[in-house]
């Protein structure tokens, strides 16, 4: 099933929270973790930081599967999850989807900030950039 997610980025949270939910990225941390699971097994692991509702696990888990982040089949009476892509495909395909939006819309904009962050912030990343750089041209 291919991953149809429309997300929303707030550039504000942290990690994935960006995109995803907060109980969202709670439960993809689980499951990338376990590789599989139940709802019934990721709510009590949930449910041993605080107060939350199986049907709220549940609801959330068949939502990350109709949205194609997680399989879903059934094995006997229990649905067993497990994550339909990796943690690190997942982060680069989020990063290239928000770098899309803003490099086919501001291009300018967004490589002369990145540009004027990273000499900022990580001169050592952007010593990185235009090493990659001169080798993609090299070729």
């Amino acid at each position: 099933m291919p991953i149809n997610m429309r997300f929303r980025f707030s550039p504000t949270k942290d990690g994935l929270v960006k995109v995803l939910g907060p109980l969202e990225t709670e439960i993809m941390q689980i499951l990338w973790q376990d590789d599989r699971s139940t709802v019934k097994k990721v709510h009590r692991r949930l449910s041993s930081e605080r107060e939350i509702a199986y049907t709220t696990v549940m609801t959330t888990m068949s939502r990350l599967s109709e949205k194609g982040v997680l399989n879903r089949h059934r094995e006997g009476l229990a649905y067993i999850y497990s994550p339909a892509i990796s943690e690190n495909d997942f982060v680069s395909m989020v990063v290239r989807q928000v770098l899309d939006g803003l490099l086919d819309d501001y291009s300018d904009t967004a490589v002369d900030y990145m540009v004027d962050y990273l000499a900022r912030n990580n001169p050592a990343e952007l010593r990185r950039l235009q090493k990659v750089i001169q080798a993609r041209t090299a070729a």
